[in-house]
């Protein structure tokens, strides 16, 4: 049992799936990487999309795509979204529209001109709120001004970090995520994967390659944060692992 917390599977809304056969073409990608469960988190941009326009069609195609699937042997979705960080978004009255199937949890991801302490206390207010952020793909932001100070920031205060999946298979991050390995500050693999071809799923893929590099019990680490998460959001017991191939 796996948890995908990052994708961007649902049609018609951001940059990823086109149309419902792209939707139900990652979707069967995904099933052939072990995932059983992944979240469909579409980009949401406070300062530029429409709240309104945004929720009722994310509703839309996702209702759309659960009556297509229902019938088919594909892991189970969820809706939620992948939100860009801005300032003042702690103060946000709608928030738990965004988060992650209905939990606790967010998915936000950062601005790469704003890791700094207004950010730091934002997510410390969120979380006085009750919000869990997560931050999404960590390893995109290793030049960013204040990284290594936000890494320290996250390990104190336990703000959840999730890399993605394909940067095991690319060479900038090679060096970025040994250190976050050796740090054990990744919390969560996602996809983040928004068709076949540009970003496709490589849940399996990055684990094996993982257990590979960093020992299985490391690899094992990863898959049991996935499982406990998943746990958490839908109830569900984990009654199985990704197995290597």
């Amino acid at each position: 049992m796996y948890l995908d917390i990052h994708s961007h599977i649902l049609y018609g809304i951001d940059d990823g799936a086109k149309d419902l056969n792209s939707s139900l073409a990652l979707l069967n990608e995904l099933k052939n990487q072990n995932v059983t469960d992944v979240i469909l988190t579409p980009h949401f941009y406070p300062l530029i999309d429409t709240l309104d326009d945004f929720l009722i069609k994310r509703e839309e195609h996702y209702n759309n795509l659960i009556e297509e699937i229902k019938q088919n042997p594909f892991p189970n979705i969820y809706l939620g979204c992948e939100i860009l960080y801005y300032s003042g978004i702690s103060n946000a009255s709608l928030l738990q529209k965004f988060t992650l199937a209905n939990s606790k949890y967010i998915l936000l991801e950062p601005n790469f001109g704003l890791l700094n302490k207004h950010f730091e206390y934002e997510l410390n207010k969120l979380k006085e709120l009750g919000f869990k952020p997560i931050i999404a793909h960590i390893e995109r932001y290793h030049k960013a001004s204040g990284y290594k100070s936000f890494l320290k920031f996250a390990k104190e205060n336990d703000i959840p970090l999730q890399v993605n999946a394909t940067s095991f298979f690319t060479k900038h991050y090679t060096h970025t995520l040994k250190k976050l390995i050796k740090e054990d500050l990744i919390c969560y693999i996602a996809s983040d994967t928004h068709s076949v071809t540009m970003r496709p799923p490589m849940i399996k893929d990055s684990l094996c390659k993982i257990g590979e590099l960093y020992g299985e019990e490391y690899r094992e680490k990863l898959i049991s944060r996935s499982m406990r998460l998943l746990n958490e959001i839908t109830h569900k017991e984990p009654v199985y692992d990704i197995k290597k191939p």
